[in-house]
């Protein structure tokens, strides 16, 4: 071999590496702006922030992905409209959520029984002042109906207090102030409970009698019985299905008007009414794009939602089960 020979060999493997280099810083300069751009449109900061490692890194491997999804409001898992639902109702549900909420879940299970806390002596004090009300028909469908409604509406607003569930996709300063302002209003929560307990407890052993107290709790009872399983069912069924309606991708054809506006309204962000640079302007189509993948259609989900194992006083029950909906490959980030 000459020494042009050799000379020429070795500016060609010099090429090759160079090219090969530059393949490999573009490929990872690629993968680092993907990771910036996740990490900047993170739906839950603040949730990240529990799961930093020494480095300043989230922690994948103890990140609960499936969490953070439940957490900002994410609602769709499967093709299974009723699956989806029910785990809905197992994590936002006053009374369901305090036994199946999942383990992990931000909203913790000592802050749920506050909030349950609450509607009892709210709905005990509501319950006194309609057993003032004469005549006994009129007293229990008052009691029941006109105090269960009561009862619900109290209960969506202290979650709502509780949760934030609507800013936790904020930046980290939103989430901090909304939470601050939460608990205050959950506060005033607690002693409106309170001061509806006293008036009603007091005016009723007034007017009555410490003996009419057993009739008092049976229409109690009753009245969080519908409160529980009518109206708060109800509300948390409405806010799911509406939230299920705007983030559920439109079908591919876009032949009609309606369609074309369909996919329209699933691309397009709502404008901010205040504080635009604050509140992130998201479309409706943010969760699908993020969670399951933008290539991804509505056969491309699993045909249920996942299942999680739930543990209460030592006792466990339920499986454990893999989030088999697509767009994981985020998770390995």
């Amino acid at each position: 071999m000459t020494l042009e020979d050799t000379i020429a060999r070795y500016e060609a493997t010099k090429r090759a590496a160079k090219e090969k280099a530059n393949a490999a810083l573009n490929q990872a300069k690629e993968v680092m702006t993907r990771v910036q751009r996740e990490v900047k449109n993170a739906p839950a900061p603040v949730m990240m922030d529990r799961y930093l490692t020494e480095g300043g890194f989230v922690d994948r491997e103890a990140y609960p992905i499936f969490v953070e999804r439940i957490s900002v409001g994410a609602v769709i898992f499967s093709k299974s409209y009723a699956s989806d639902a029910w785990l809905y109702l197992k994590n936002n549900h006053l009374l369901l959520s305090l036994f199946m909420a999942h383990p992990k879940h931000p909203f913790s299970r000592s802050e749920r029984m506050v909030c349950l806390f609450c509607s009892v002596i709210m709905g005990y004090g509501l319950t006194c002042a309609f057993n003032l009300i004469s005549g006994e028909p009129d007293r229990t469908v008052v009691s029941v109906v006109v105090g269960g409604i009561i009862q619900g509406l109290y209960d969506a607003l202290l979650r709502m207090f509780a949760e934030c569930l609507c800013v936790q996709s904020c930046p980290r300063c939103i989430v901090k102030c909304f939470e601050m302002c939460g608990r205050i209003g959950m506060v005033v929560q607690f002693l409106l409970g309170c001061l509806v307990l006293c008036i009603g407890f007091v005016a009723f052993v007034t007017s009555m009698s410490f003996t009419a107290l057993g009739g008092v709790s049976w229409r109690f009872a009753l009245s969080k019985a519908s409160s529980w399983i009518v109206a708060s069912m109800v509300f948390s069924l409405i806010a799911h299905h509406y939230a299920r309606s705007s983030q559920m991708r439109p079908s591919a054809e876009r032949h009609t008007f309606r369609e074309k506006e369909a996919h329209l309204r699933w691309e397009t962000a709502s404008e901010p009414c205040c504080c635009g640079c604050l509140f992130p302007a998201r479309a409706p189509n943010y969760f699908w794009n993020y969670y399951i993948g933008e290539d991804r259609t509505y056969d491309d989900l699993p045909p249920r939602a996942p299942k999680y194992a739930i543990t209460f006083c030592g006792c466990s029950c339920g499986n454990e089960e893999i989030d088999e909906a697509p767009g994981e490959e985020l998770n390995e980030l």
